[in-house]
């Protein structure tokens, strides 16, 4: 009597079954590379759009918040500016909304950012306040402001304003910039991605405009 033989095997529905299973697979591990890589890129790239971003949103708060008062003055040079403004005061009893002065410096060595602030209190008996690191990375930072030039009668873009004098004086300045307008660059593979943005100061408007004779 013969005896029929069986081949075992996978069936056509077993094996597409098996491809659609690893065809999933395949586009989730691939996914998660992908996200992996781009968040790897984030973490290792020292600053980046989100850094300046916030910078750009801190600063121009406080530059809208700044006004012209007795003893803390405004003061800016090229990669350096320091005015009174309306801060979030820490001490025993917490924290309080209070008057002080900020102050947001770059180094150039170091490629960092950092925003410094301190209370009317700290500035007079000449402290620094609490100091904190805003961005990493930044290739370049300039700051520009928008005077009237007597001599020459009109507004223009300077790059300092009142830098060389003390940041503490007795008597209420009499003006501040009219806008304060500032760069910053990033590296971006081989070149320099730059930010741009101009802040105007309400406290500072308005100017009295000089007639042809200086009256």
């Amino acid at each position: 009597m013969k005896r029929t033989l069986y081949k075992k095997g996978f069936t056509l529905i077993e094996l597409l079954l098996v491809a659609s299973i690893l065809a999933v697979v395949g586009v989730v591990v691939f996914g998660t590379f992908v996200r992996g890589v781009s968040i790897w890129q984030r973490v290792s790239q020292p600053a980046g759009t989100e850094d300046v971003g916030l910078f750009l949103k801190n600063i121009s708060y406080d530059l809208r918040n700044s006004f012209k008062m007795t003893g803390l003055k405004f003061r800016g040079g090229r990669s350096r500016i320091s005015f009174p403004t309306r801060i979030k005061h820490h001490d025993e009893e917490g924290v309080e909304d209070s008057i002080g002065q900020v102050t947001y410096s770059f180094d150039r060595r170091k490629k960092e950012l950092y925003k410094s602030q301190a209370s009317y209190s700290e500035v007079y008996h000449k402290k620094t306040g609490r100091e904190r690191t805003l961005a990493e990375g930044i290739s370049s930072l300039q700051y520009e402001y928008f005077v009237y030039d007597a001599e020459r009668k009109k507004y223009s873009w300077a790059t300092s304003w009142q830098g060389s004098d003390k940041s503490f004086g007795a008597e209420v300045e009499e003006n501040v910039p009219l806008m304060v307008k500032i760069r910053v660059g990033i590296p971006k593979e081989e070149v320099e991605q730059e930010f741009v943005k101009t802040i105007p100061i309400p406290s500072a408007c308005c100017w009295p405009f000089i007639d042809e004779e200086g009256k």
